[in-house]
C-alpha cells in the first residue's frame, strides 16, 4: 500500500518530533513551526494508515530554494517513502520554476538525492562537544538591534549568495535566538546566531571577517559554557576548523552540500558555519 502524500500543518508537528527523536536529529518543535512559518504550502508529509511515515519540506529565498526535514520512519525506509516525498517537494518548486535547489545531505541521503539530480558543492564536517571558554576575542559584539538588521541582511547575502531576508528578520523578530553582531570602526564586520536543541545547542550562522568570527564564536562560547554544541563547518574553511578544534568540539559526521540547478558558491573566507541543515 503507497503511503499518501498531503501538505503538512502545524497539527503534524508532533509526529515530525517523533520521527526527530527516532532518527536522533536536532530540531526542536519551534523549528518546525518556523519553516510552516516561513513556506506554510512547501511542507509536506507522506500518511500510511493515518500515521506520518514521513516529511519533507522546502523554503524559497526568491531564486535559491532549501530542502530541509526530510525524514522517513526507519519501519517503512526502503519503499521509496524519502523518494516520492521529495518528488513532491520538487514539483512544487519546479512549478515556481526556482533555478537553484540546494540542500545538507546526511550519507544515508546522498545516494537519493543523487539519482534526483542532485550534484555535490562541498563537504561539511558537523563538530559536537562542550565548549572550552578561549578569552574574548579582540572585537566588540553586541546583540542586535532592529536598526541593525538591514546590514546583517546585507553581509549575509554577500557571503550566501543567498536572499535570506526572510529568515533573519523572523529569527530576530521572533526574540527566541540571540542575533549577535561584531563592531568595529567600519561598521558590522560579522554576525552570529545560536539556538536550542533536542540533543544539544546548534551555532549558526556565523559569517564574516576572520577576528569578527573568533570574537562571535568566542563570546558563544561564554554563554554556552559547559552546554553540548553542535558546529557545523565547511571542510575548505581551515582556519573555522581549527577555531571549531581550539573550543573543545569534535568531528561527529559528514553532511554534504549538494545542488540541483544553477551552481553557485558561498565566499568561504567568511562562511565560518553554516545555520545548519535547515537552512544552510
Amino acid at each position: 500500500m503507497n503511503p499518501t502524500i498531503r501538505q503538512m500543518t502545524a497539527a503534524d508537528i508532533p509526529a515530525g518530533l517523533r520521527l526527530n527523536a527516532q532518527n536522533g536529529w536536532n530540531q526542536l518543535a519551534r523549528d518546525w513551526q518556523r519553516q510552516l512559518d516561513l513556506e506554510p504550502d512547501g511542507c509536506f508529509a507522506a500518511e500510511l494508515d493515518g500515521q506520518i511515515v514521513g516529511t519533507a519540506c522546502t523554503c524559497v529565498f526568491e531564486n535559491v530554494a532549501w530542502v530541509n526535514l526530510v525524514l522517513v520512519d526507519q519501519v517503512y525506509r526502503g519503499r521509496g517513502i524519502g523518494t516520492s516525498l521529495m518528488r513532491r517537494v520538487l514539483a512544487y518548486l519546479d512549478e515556481r520554476r526556482i533555478a537553484s535547489i540546494r540542500l545538507d545531505a546526511t550519507p544515508l541521503g546522498r545516494p537519493i538525492y543523487e539519482k534526483l539530480g542532485f550534484e555535490v558543492d562541498f563537504e561539511l564536517k558537523r563538530y559536537e562537544g562542550t565548549l572550552r571558554q578561549v578569552g574574548p576575542g579582540h572585537v566588540d559584539v553586541a546583540v542586535a538591534g532592529a536598526h541593525d538588521l538591514d546590514d546583517v541582511i546585507r553581509l549575509d547575502r554577500q557571503v550566501t549568495e543567498t536572499p535570506r531576508g526572510r529568515l533573519l528578520g523572523y529569527v530576530h523578530a521572533q526574540q527566541l535566538d540571540p542575533l549577535l553582531i561584531a563592531l568595529t570602526g567600519r561598521g558590522i564586520t560579522g554576525y552570529a546566531s545560536y539556538r536550542p536543541g533536542m540533543r544539544a545547542w546548534q551555532i549558526g550562522p556565523c559569517l564574516g571577517e576572520a577576528n569578527a568570527c573568533r570574537a562571535l564564536l568566542s563570546t558563544i562560547a561564554g554563554r554556552l559554557e559547559d552546554q553540548p554544541v553542535y558546529l557545523d563547518v565547511a571542510d575548505l574553511h581551515v582556519a573555522a576548523n581549527a577555531f571549531a578544534t581550539r573550543l573543545n568540539l569534535s568531528p561527529q559526521r559528514q553532511l554534504t552540500r549538494m545542488t540541483r540547478g544553477v551552481h553557485f558558491h558561498e565566499d568561504m573566507k567568511h562562511y565560518w558555519c553554516s545555520f545548519g541543515p535547515e537552512k544552510g
